[in-house]
């Protein structure tokens, strides 16, 4: 786990005159998944070094927290972490380091602090928070070549099991906004949290005596069965034509499902590499190969567009070309003849060595450029019933 000092020195002077009082927390270690896939084009529009431009891969991400609470079910934790990744450029090449240092102040509310407090031990909460986020870009000498300041902003879910009163496991799903760039993030995290000095006992209410009130007799109630809503779609049953909806379907006037359709887009990327002076296809790609075409058939309307390229190791120019497009063609027709794709959704073009992403004066360099690279891209629209908490766009 890669902190640094200052958090360090913020943790152990901060805790120290609090240990004594009631309701400390401190989470030594939160592990994580940090998924930022859905940032890449923006990340490659603002981390730029001449013409070269860069986005971080998603990665394991580890922090620490603490905090104080507020009330039985509420706490302010100030939170520090780092997720250590690869960075790619814009040709492919991810001989970079990505390390995103983040800092933050978040409010753990709990929904006890609206339903009542409870003795069970499944305590679930809502974060929300801001703070800073510091990303930088370092190629394989170490020389950072693109970093990036930015405000931040939390929004998640989690909840905490207490093992005793001192000790709690902490789950949560998080979104991380970037205020400053207009991008999304995400985290999925785990922890242990330790509370010093007990949590916070919660106010008990003494109910005010009252005087008993006077027997009354009252007529029965008598509910008619047409004016039930069985299902509780809020469609009374005398005028539910879809009886039996189920929970958190949108139904319409006559209680049935309301369908909508729904647009799922699709952007994969295939990297097939080839031996020196060859376009046969190895056995080891043939399964990615396959992939690509289950992912074609899935979405009929997607196409692919595979670029072939050479290592400069030819006798001339016009050979590596010619290379280059045997590749290209030999999985497109790996993709037709034995995968059923249509060619007509399939083009193909041919580099030579005039787009290498490593050095050819190497051999692992030139292993690198004899390759295949195919962008496949598409959509497919489905009709499902819609839910209340759906988002339609």
């Amino acid at each position: 786990m890669k902190l640094n000092k200052i958090a360090l020195a913020l943790f152990a002077v901060t805790a120290a005159p609090l240990a004594a009082n009631a309701g400390v927390t401190v989470t030594p270690l939160l592990l994580g998944y940090h998924y930022s896939e859905g940032a890449d084009d923006d990340q490659a529009d603002l981390l730029k070094n001449g013409s070269d431009s860069y986005y971080k891969e998603d990665g394991l991400y580890t922090g620490a927290a603490l905090g104080i609470e507020l009330t039985p079910s509420t706490q302010f934790q100030v939170e520090y972490g780092v997720s250590n990744t690869d960075a790619i450029d814009q040709n492919g090449n991810d001989n970079f380091d990505a390390e995103q240092e983040m800092i933050s102040g978040n409010f753990l509310i709990g929904t006890e602090q609206f339903t009542g407090y409870t003795d069970g031990k499944f305590k679930p909460y809502m974060l929300i928070g801001a703070g800073q986020s510091k990303l930088k870009i370092e190629d394989s000498t170490g020389l950072e070549v693109a970093e990036t300041t930015d405000t931040i902003g939390n929004l998640g879910l989690g909840a905490m099991y207490r093992i005793n009163d001192a000790l709690s496991l902490r789950g949560e799903a998080r979104a991380i906004h970037n205020f400053d760039n207009n991008w999304w993030e995400g985290m999925a995290l785990a922890g242990l949290e330790v509370v010093l000095g007990g949590h916070l006992a919660p106010t008990v209410a003494v109910p005010p005596m009252v005087e008993p009130m006077p027997m009354v007799d009252t007529a029965p109630i008598i509910v008619v069965e047409s004016d039930l809503d069985s299902d509780g779609d809020g469609v009374l049953d005398s005028m539910d034509a879809c009886p039996g909806t189920p929970m958190n379907v949108v139904v319409d006037e006559r209680g049935c499902p309301v369908a909508v359709d729904i647009t799922d887009e699709l952007k994969m990327e295939l990297r097939v590499f080839f031996d020196n002076d060859k376009s046969a296809i190895k056995n080891q790609y043939q399964p990615e190969i396959a992939k690509v075409a289950e992912k074609m058939r899935e979405y009929p309307n997607s196409i692919a567009r595979v670029e072939g390229h050479a290592s400069k190791t030819g006798p001339s120019a016009r050979y590596n070309q010619r290379l280059s497009e045997a590749r290209a063609v030999a999985v497109k027709s790996m993709l037709t003849n034995e995968f059923g794709i249509a060619p007509n959704r399939l083009s193909t073009v041919g580099y030579g060595y005039d787009r290498p992403i490593a050095p050819n004066d190497t051999e692992e360099g030139r292993a690198m450029n004899r390759r295949v690279y195919a962008i496949i891209t598409g959509d497919k629209t489905m009709t499902v019933e819609q839910t209340k908490d759906m988002v339609i766009q």
